[in-house]
């Protein structure tokens, strides 16, 4: 039963998601997903608003019922069984607290939902209260407390009954941007030490890179791709992940290729890709893309100067859209001064015109 299992060594927990497919008449909201989500696994969906990953995430709960496919955790197959009997824990973006009850009712209530024995209550709330830094606000009405506690509270409550599964939809979008970073290291730590499988959803990118194990790029219902952040930061498949990820974003910039050089409006790049193609994207990030002391592969005027500190924003304009460029923090220059740029050759992308894929030398 649960309660035996309470605190001891959990069983494994690994997903497994078999042409998942979620429609509603002709719309198609998730499409045929395939993933494997290892035990212990922090996996994050990211994706536009809807994309799917949401949806994707409640049928794992069973808050939304399949078209088609199949889900397994831990091999049995769960399509049909009850949301309660899954032994998954929830955290939304709305921490979803009982104004009414103290924190510690709050965080006991799914002891008490599940029948756990009354002797272990104090034990385990007090555990799940002090691993999210709540232990001295246990008496308090969630009102007292500030939307970050609020949050910490919510988290206590998923955690307080050890399920095989965490699933989080957002948890820190009601957040401020300091708040934030607090909370995504006090997650980051939290699951690491439970040790438990999680799926976690979020249109941040900032937050997948900083989480994840291992991100699922998510758009249009289906996987753009899976990989470690690195790999996903690194080696995009295809222009929609190499856009999305990345802040500020990367350059998609249209033109052609010549003979290995890249061709554009204001723009002639030696060695960016191999052969001859009429139609072809470019991509490269505002990174390495840096002011030329002479002549370089872009030659434009200054569009806007944004110093943020540790490093100015230079923004060009490229045949009528803009170009970022990362400058050094002391950068600073009137709009409309001719400038040139270099992009290093080393770090280009280059995707089909029409597919979007990766074009790979």
């Amino acid at each position: 039963s649960n309660a035996a299992q309470l605190g001891e060594k959990r069983d494994m927990a690994s997903i497994s998601l078999k042409k998942v497919t979620k429609a509603w008449g002709s719309v198609v909201g998730v499409d045929a997903i395939d993933l494997e989500i290892k035990d212990k696994e922090f996996i994050v969906f990211l994706g536009p608003s809807g994309c799917g990953k949401t949806t994707t995430m409640r049928m794992v709960a069973g808050l939304e019922d399949l078209t088609g496919g199949d889900i397994f955790i831990d091999g049995e197959r769960i399509n049909d069984v009850d949301a309660r009997d899954r032994d998954v824990a929830m955290v939304f973006q709305s921490y979803a607290l009982y104004p009414n009850m103290s924190i510690y009712e709050n965080i006991r209530f799914p002891l008490r939902m599940r029948n756990v024995p009354k002797d272990q209550h104090e034990k385990l709330v007090r555990e799940a209260a002090a691993m999210v830094e709540l232990g001295d606000y246990l008496e308090r009405k969630p009102k007292a407390l500030s939307g970050g506690q609020r949050q910490r509270a919510a988290l206590a409550r998923a955690i307080v009954r050890h399920p095989r599964v965490f699933l989080m939809d957002e948890p820190l979008s009601n957040l401020d941007a300091k708040l934030r970073l607090t909370m995504r290291a006090q997650l980051k730590h939290i699951q690491k030490r439970l040790q438990t499988t999680t799926i976690y959803v979020t249109h941040d990118q900032i937050e997948a890179m900083t989480l994840a194990d291992r991100v699922a790029v998510m758009d249009k219902g289906r996987i753009q791709q899976l990989g470690t952040p690195d790999e996903v930061y690194n080696d995009p498949a295809n222009v929609f992940v190499a856009g999305f990820i990345g802040s500020p974003p990367m350059n998609l910039i249209q033109g052609s290729l010549e003979n290995g050089t890249f061709i554009a409006p204001d723009i002639r790049v030696p060695g960016a890709g191999k052969g001859t193609l009429a139609k072809v994207t470019l991509g490269i990030r505002p990174e390495d893309v840096s002011v030329a002391k002479d002549n370089g592969h872009v030659t434009t005027r200054v569009y806007s100067v944004e110093p943020t500190g540790d490093q100015t924003l230079l923004a060009v304009n490229q045949g009528g859209k803009l170009l970022v460029a990362r400058a050094d923090r002391n950068y600073r220059q009137a709009i409309d001064t001719p400038v040139s740029l270099n992009f290093d050759t080393s770090r280009i992308y280059l995707f089909d015109a029409d597919s979007g894929q990766r074009i790979r030398a």
